[in-house]
C-alpha cells in the first residue's frame, strides 16, 4: 500500500531527555503516537471508524533507534500507512533531525481494528480503508 506521507514536527524539550542527555526511548513512542494522530486528522478515517463502532488499538511496535536526538533539536516525523490488511494496518514512521541528514529512528507500528461493543478484533470496512490512504 503506497499512501500519502504526513509530516509532524516536534521540538525536543528538557522533559524528553534522559540521564544520557538524549531523548528517552519511551518518549519516542509518544512522538510516534502524536504523528499517527496527526495523520488521522488529515482524513476522516477516525470519524468513519467511530460511525462503524470501530477503534484501533496497538498490537505491535518495531522500533530501530538509529541516532540520538538531543535538547532543542526539532524532529521531523514522517508517517504513512504502509499496509492495510483484513483486521490490521501498519504505519511506517521515520524520525529525522531537522536541518541534518541524520535519521534518529525508523519504526513500524501495527494497529488492530477493534469492535467497541464486543471488545474483539473486526474487519476493517472499505469505507475506513479509503479514508486511511487519503
Amino acid at each position: 500500500m503506497d499512501s500519502r506521507v504526513s509530516t509532524k514536527e516536534i521540538k525536543v524539550r528538557n522533559y524528553h531527555i534522559d540521564s544520557y542527555q538524549h531523548v528517552n526511548n519511551m518518549r519516542y513512542m509518544e512522538f510516534l503516537e502524536e504523528a499517527r494522530w496527526s495523520h488521522f486528522e488529515n482524513n476522516a478515517s477516525l470519524e468513519v471508524a467511530s460511525q462503524e463502532e470501530t477503534a484501533f488499538v496497538i498490537a505491535n511496535y518495531n522500533i530501530n533507534y538509529l541516532y540520538p536526538a538531543t535538547m532543542n533539536q526539532v524532529l521531523e516525523i514522517k508517517t504513512r500507512v504502509a499496509k492495510i490488511g483484513t483486521k490490521s494496518l501498519t504505519f511506517e514512521h521515520e524520525i529525522f533531525i531537522k536541518g541534518t541528514d541524520k535519521k534518529a529512528l525508523a519504526a513500524e507500528v501495527t494497529l488492530v481494528s477493534f469492535d467497541i461493543k464486543s471488545q474483539r478484533p473486526k474487519e476493517i470496512k472499505d469505507s475506513i480503508k479509503v479514508e486511511l490512504v487519503k
